[in-house]
């Protein structure tokens, strides 16, 4: 077996406070298999269940890891269900592992998947397996095996991608009527809520919306208006004022300035909205 270089392993998972020893015992088995192998911790904090956050969390740091990373994803309603496990590799020659129920395709989209199989070859699991956590006994040794240099194909035979779960995030643009729908697919510490509009350099992406400084934008949430401005900083308005920012992750955010914007508007991630400008 030729080594991958570099060897990162990268763990996203909703087990949280109280699941730590979950973690441990992946790593544990990932080190038994490969004791040189890097173990990232992306997050383990994600909100049960929620597909959404943990898609969004990987598609902002993808990019920023090299090639060979192999990111494993314990994001699983169904764990224990039918439902298959996956190993992919993308076009930039990362490896995602992760159930197939959409939160791959959240992250890539299905041309941008080059290698797809069904993880089957119990020869490289974990035994006893656990039907309730597959993330130590299955996708964590996988994971170590691949760190280790060996090919895809090993571990089953190949998907087909284009039958692969796919969840359609709702963004609706209407630039005559000047209303974007959305969702809001994450909420960090600061209550900061990141929706799922693209937006690089005050360009609404795909769109010829152009948001420029100072510019006032509507939230309409549960029947009841907001006014905010929009800027490029969160003090350029008055502490406790609303402010639509261009985030660092490429999307554009609702906060207020030294506040909680979550809490004090009542808005959850998956939640629909939509902004008048």
């Amino acid at each position: 077996m030729t080594k991958l270089t570099p060897q990162i392993i990268a763990l996203i998972t909703d087990f949280g406070q109280r699941g730590h020893h979950y973690v441990a015992s992946m790593k544990g088995v990932i080190l038994s298999i490969n004791p040189e192998v890097k173990i990232i911790d992306i997050a383990h904090n994600i909100n049960p269940y929620s597909l959404i956050e943990a898609a969004y969390i990987l598609k902002t740091v993808y990019p920023y890891f090299p090639e060979n990373t192999i990111f494993v994803i314990v994001v699983d309603p169904g764990v224990g269900s039918s439902r298959e496990l996956l190993a992919v590799k993308t076009s930039i020659n990362q490896y995602l592992i992760g159930p197939n129920n959409g939160i791959i395709p959240l992250v890539h989209s299905l041309d941008q998947i080059i290698e797809c199989i069904n993880i089957k070859n119990s020869n490289f699991f974990h035994k006893p397996v656990s039907n309730t956590f597959h993330g130590r006994d299955i996708m964590a040794p996988v994971a170590a095996y691949i760190s280790m240099g060996l090919s895809l194909p090993e571990f089953g035979p190949k998907f087909n991608v284009l039958e692969m779960v796919v969840i359609q995030q709702y963004l609706k643009i209407n630039q005559n009527d000047k209303i974007i729908e959305c969702i809001i697919q994450y909420i960090d510490t600061f209550g900061n809520c990141i929706t799922n509009i693209p937006i690089q350099n005050h360009i609404i992406q795909n769109t010829s919306i152009i948001l420029k400084e100072g510019m006032e934008l509507n939230l309409n949430y549960k029947g009841k208006m907001y006014v905010g401005k929009y800027y490029s900083y969160f003090n350029a308005v008055l502490e406790n004022q609303l402010v639509y920012i261009e985030g660092s992750t490429g999307f554009l955010e609702i906060s207020i300035n030294q506040g909680n914007a979550a809490r004090n508007l009542g808005i959850k991630v998956g939640e629909i909205i939509s902004i008048e400008f």
